[in-house]
């Protein structure tokens, strides 16, 4: 014990102390045990596994495996391990021009821990290496454990690899796992897997930095509005959560938009701004912006100790995720707002998350049919996204879900059935759905309660030491923010997202594997369409709801519409010289996207012209979900009937895929008319958020 209290102070200072648990955690894995560690977040969970490390390297040869389940956290942990002189590397999906590298130091013994995402374990040669003899492994830790347990908050497929690992191992080989969010279910479902000789280190859940409040606000435009009018009331630099990407993008558009500094953080962020992740973790950590506007892919065990204050723009789906959330907050200062906006809108996008969770029998059924039907060497992705009508998405989380259940394997970038007979266990993703509703159910009363907030959760998590907390708003009797927001920022919020629009931008290339008449599968240039323009997120507050009305409720689209649509678009007509106008014909409705085109032509004082043919026996491009179908669809379905001089505006009511209007644009351009540039009255390409 006195050499582990050196160490820690040799790091951290004199006046470093262990917390309650930490130094016999550290004990009980240099002692060879198997350990599950149930403490807060901000407790110091970390700092037990890499002084373990430390003192291990000392006597013996090997490393520490550690599996960690975001990108964001494994830098940060290793910039915390170098605090203790620790040389930590890792082996991710981003980093793949380190992999040589960190190989040769791995097999020259210059790597004190290693640390990988749990897809990496998808790859059975690097599971060989895993447990070679090149490779020694002393002590395996699994953070944020309870993504192994299928009752968990946030169960991922890849993590029931992990008990592989752990069984091919030497049985003297310490394992540590680690969570801050684990409630009686899941700690026996993780010893269930892990091995019921693992001992339980648990503690106290209670944070008291966090001071706890709930905001009832039905509408976007509420809640813009008051993170606009209270943001700056808030200490240092803090987080918003939200659900989806699109609101990621809304809130941070939005407080641009009020000259307050922020930066978004999702998944493919790097594709939609000219920032690394690096570069905008980097911004948080100095606090150069006041806010990171984030989905879930920011979030378990990452060190920042002065986060001031969580928003959640939105309601998650869970108390434990929302615990894991604020958790960020007040982890080295004594304060830290964390607040709760949250509406009806938010139940619609998480019943979205429960219904997604797991893969439908028939989609499951449909791609194990296709690949049995299909010869060697097997099928890639793209392949079942020409065969499955599904969004890319899910086929691709359906395949992660067969292959961890055995049903399937990859060999050489192909996928192809196991051998051994399988069917899906139905039941057992009907009692984990159930559970997810239950779980809605229970943050929905959370919000309405009138006792303790952070006891509540405490509760819900079966923490023993649950107790009042004396600072939540509900404690306190009143409110520690005010729930005001001035009339004017809302009506500038109402304008922000009934004048803010998106930019259409074209298709460049058609799906992996397609090519055109000409051969082609990047398209030239002059046969892309341009630039254009979107007037609403479809279902919105302003003009998207006045959409899904036209569009759902009465059929047509009323002048509103059209006089916004002609403002939106004079400037923008008179810009690129467009003098005329054509729409995306339909079939099913052939008068309500015509007849709105021939109104906004009449409007804009352009010439309105019928320059594209819709075949019949067509698919609804919006009941397609994949790349490879709504394009052919849209090749199969229209013909350019004419050429005409001059540029043109084609309209139509909603984009999603882009793939109507790239193969509209390409048709009209191939047939000889002038610049295409594409408007629409409502973007409904939602995406939700995750990763």
């Amino acid at each position: 014990m006195d050499e582990l209290l050196q160490e820690l102070k040799a790091a951290y200072g004199d006046e470093a102390q262990f917390r309650d648990g930490q130094k016999e955690a550290i004990q009980g894995i240099l002692d060879g045990k198997r350990m599950l560690v149930v403490q807060k977040t901000g407790w110091g969970k970390s700092l037990v596994y890499f002084l373990a490390t430390k003192l291990m390297r000392k006597r013996v040869q090997g490393i520490t495996l550690i599996i960690s389940p975001l990108l964001a956290l494994i830098n940060n942990q290793i910039a915390s391990a170098q605090k203790l002189g620790l040389c930590v590397e890792t082996i991710n999906s981003e980093n793949k021009n380190d992999w040589a590298d960190v190989n040769e130091k791995l097999e020259s013994n210059q790597v004190d821990a290693l640390i990988i995402s749990p897809e990496r374990l998808a790859n059975d040669d690097f599971k060989k290496y895993l447990v070679s003899e090149i490779l020694r492994i002393n002590l395996f830790v699994v953070d944020e454990a309870h993504c192994i347990s299928d009752w968990g908050h946030d169960f991922r497929p890849d993590y029931r690899r992990i008990v592989d690992i752990i069984n091919m191992l030497p049985s003297n080989v310490p394992v540590l796992a680690t969570t801050a969010t684990a409630n009686d279910r899941v700690i026996n479902d993780i010893r269930s897997q892990l091995g019921t000789d693992i001992a339980v280190s648990r503690g106290s859940l209670m944070r008291e930095s966090l001071e706890l409040q709930i905001i009832k606000a039905d509408t976007k435009e509420e809640r813009l509005a008051w993170i606009a009018d209270h943001i700056e009331e808030l200490p240092n630099t803090g987080l918003i959560y939200c659900l989806t990407i699109r609101d990621c993008q809304l809130v941070h558009r939005w407080l641009q938009e009020k000259h307050i500094p922020s930066r978004c953080y999702y998944s493919g962020v790097e594709k939609d701004q000219p920032e690394t992740k690096e570069e905008i973790i980097r911004l948080f950590m100095n606090n150069e912006i006041k806010a990171l506007v984030a989905t879930v892919a920011f979030g378990m065990g990452f060190d920042k100790p002065d986060i001031g204050f969580v928003i959640h723009f939105q309601k998650p789906g869970n108390l434990v995720a929302y615990y894991q959330q604020i958790g960020r907050a007040g982890r080295g200062i004594d304060r830290a707002p964390a607040v709760l906006l949250c509406g009806k809108e938010d139940d619609l996008i998480n019943q979205y998350f429960i219904d997604s969770a797991f893969p439908t029998e028939n989609l499951m059924e449909d791609v194990m049919a296709a690949l049995r039907n299909r010869p060697d060497p097997g099928l890639k992705q793209q392949d079942l996204e020409k065969t499955i009508n599904m969004k890319p998405a899910r086929i691709k989380a359906c395949v992660k879900y067969l292959a961890v259940e055995g049903a399937l394997y990859k060999e050489n970038g192909y996928y192809r059935p196991s051998a051994r007979p399988w069917k899906p266990d139905m039941e057992k993703s009907r009692k984990i759905t159930e559970i997810r509703e239950d779980e809605l159910k229970q943050i929905n009363e959370f919000t309405g309660i009138r006792s303790c907030y952070m006891k509540h959760i405490a509760e819900i998590l079966d923490d023993s030491h649950a107790g009042i907390c004396g600072r939540c708003s509900n404690c306190l009797g009143h409110p520690l923010i005010s729930p005001d927001i001035k009339r004017d920022t809302l009506e500038e919020t109402w304008k922000f997202i009934r004048d803010g629009f998106n930019v259409i931008q074209p298709r460049k290339r058609l799906p992996d594997g397609v090519r055109d008449a000409d051969g082609h599968n990047v398209l030239p240039a002059e046969l892309l369409c341009e630039p254009g323009k979107v007037l609403s997120n479809y279902g919105d507050a302003g003009w998207g709801r006045l959409v899904t009305d036209g569009k759902y409720r009465q059929n047509y689209f009323n002048d509103d519409l059209v006089e916004a649509a002609a403002k939106l678009l004079e400037d923008f007509v008179k810009e690129h010289e467009i003098t005329w106008v054509t729409n995306i014909p339909s079939l099913r409705r052939p008068q309500l996207v015509s007849g709105f085109a021939r109104r906004l032509s009449e409007r804009l004082h352009l010439r309105y012209v019928e320059a594209l043919e819709k075949k019949p026996n067509s698919v609804c491009q919006k009941e397609l979900n994949t790349n490879y179908l709504q394009y052919e669809n849209a090749q199969n379905s229209f013909e350019a009937t004419q050429p005409l001089a001059g540029n043109v505006l084609l309209v139509d009511d909603m984009v999603d895929s882009r793939w109507t209007f790239t193969v509209c644009g390409y048709k009209l351009r191939k047939k000889g008319n002038g610049k295409v540039f594409p408007f629409a009255l409502a973007n409904s390409a939602g995406r939700m958020g995750d990763e």
